[in-house]
């Protein structure tokens, strides 16, 4: 069996219904990937990428953007930082140049951590 959009659509519904606001299924040139855009409540947005071989991913990239599509943070496993502790895990915070380590490796961690950043920053509100 393989992972396919629509259990990765029940993946985002199930742990972050609260902070999404609509979810897209974007079109992909083969089965294997997966594309989704997933709007948030404060405006923001998600994108959402992975290619997987049956039940295993092998490639991913999760960007939180900002309602202007000003980057928060991207966390993603292609392999040209070999410096960085989690290689090929890594992120880019607020911008593509700033690196930094990852232990945020597949959606459902992403997920949560959006999540608590959102309510963190409701709080201050």
């Amino acid at each position: 069996m393989t992972a396919n959009a629509l259990q990765r659509i029940a993946i985002l519904r199930d742990l972050a219904s609260e902070i999404i606001a609509e979810i897209e299924l974007l079109a992909t040139p083969n089965s294997n990937l997966i594309r989704l855009r997933a709007e948030l409540t404060n405006s923001d947005k998600l994108h959402i990428s992975e290619a997987w071989d049956e039940e295993t991913l092998i490639r991913y990239a999760y960007y939180w953007l900002k309602q202007n599509d000003e980057l928060r943070i991207g966390w993603d496993n292609a392999p040209h930082h070999p410096k960085v502790s989690t290689h090929p895990h890594h992120k880019h915070i607020s911008t593509q140049e700033n690196i930094q380590a990852s232990e945020e490796t597949r959606l459902e961690d992403v997920l949560r951590f959006v999540k608590k950043k959102l309510e963190e920053e409701r709080q201050k509100d």
